[in-house]
């Protein structure tokens, strides 16, 4: 986050002529981005994303209840409020792009930048799980009962490796090219999708994540999103996230069992580096003892002398 908005609001703030503008009318200061940030649509969206931090910290969310949750993000701002724009994901892209090539980059990409980050920070994935439009469209495809009765879990290590070799290419096309992976034709670029243009290439994209939706969660978001590489950085220095109370734990699995995505098992064993936690907060539901909390505090992992890992919450 520092790297991408310090130079773009020092440029923006620097160049043009003395009045905050930069090249193309752009006002990239603090002041211009917490104005940006009061406009309905990410007032809107930080609204969804605390109703989302008090639901996680209240109550619990079952499936049914999660399911019905995204059938609204859905509507609300993938069909009813035009949230996508600036598209998420050019919103992480684009700043990059203009860092490499020193082009411009408009105050709303970058507003919509810090509204991510900011959102991510305060809570593990609040933007991705409570307000991205087509994280929720492949929430929804995926309590369709896949074919084989079973649901896939990709290994970590194989997704986010595949995530950061597409952002990497990326940056070397952009190196070489000036034009980036993902809006090149948008050929990795399904928010376009929430502007109704039903192009061919954009219908293959949108058609392939919503079937591999039906064995995979979210599978756009781990093996391709830079968005959702973004905030799976910011998640290691999240203010809320689902914890562990040792002490409370059984070690009966049915956490791990019952949650669609890697992130739990990670969590169960202490493990620093975690998947991504999409925040749907099935884990918390599952647990009998209620052991997972999405809570707030340090985790502290000692190890027992039978060397298994034992994580105590703060």
């Amino acid at each position: 986050m520092i790297l991408i908005c310090v130079p773009v609001m020092a440029e923006g703030g620097g160049g043009g002529d003395g009045s905050g503008m930069g090249g193309g009318g752009r006002t990239t200061d603090l002041s211009s981005i917490s104005s940006g940030l009061l406009s309905p649509q990410f007032i809107l969206g930080g609204l969804v994303a605390l109703a989302g931090l008090i639901l996680l910290r209240t109550t619990k969310i079952n499936w049914n209840i999660r399911t019905l949750l995204m059938c609204a993000v859905f509507v609300l701002f993938g069909v009813l409020v035009i949230m996508h724009q600036p598209s998420p994901l050019r919103a992480v892209v684009d700043p990059v792009t203009a860092l490499v090539t020193g082009s411009a980059i408009t105050l709303k990409k970058t507003t919509a930048l810090f509204f991510i980050g900011g959102l991510s920070v305060i809570g593990a994935k609040l933007f991705c799980g409570w307000v991205c439009p087509f994280g929720a469209l492949q929430e929804i495809v995926n309590r369709i009962p896949a074919p084989s009765g079973k649901k896939i879990k990709l290994p970590f290590n194989i997704s986010n490796g595949i995530r950061i070799s597409i952002f990497v290419i990326s940056l070397i096309m952009v190196l070489a090219t000036g034009t980036d992976l993902y809006t090149y034709h948008n050929i990795l670029n399904p928010f376009e999708l929430f502007d109704w243009h039903f192009e061919l290439v954009l219908a293959v994209l949108v058609g392939a994540v919503l079937v591999a939706s039906v064995f995979v969660y979210r599978p756009f978001c781990y093996l391709v999103c830079p968005v959702g590489l973004l905030t799976w950085l910011l998640e290691h220095m999240s203010i809320f996230r689902v914890r562990l109370d040792r002490s409370k734990c059984n070690d009966c699995n049915k956490c791990i069992q019952m949650s669609p995505c890697p992130s739990v098992k990670a969590i169960v064993d202490g493990d620093k580096l975690r998947p991504d936690c999409f925040a749907c907060g099935v884990c918390i539901d599952a647990c009998p003892t209620d052991a997972l909390a999405f809570g707030i505090g340090k985790m502290r992992a000692n190890r027992s002398r039978a060397g298994k890992v034992v994580i105590e919450g703060r």
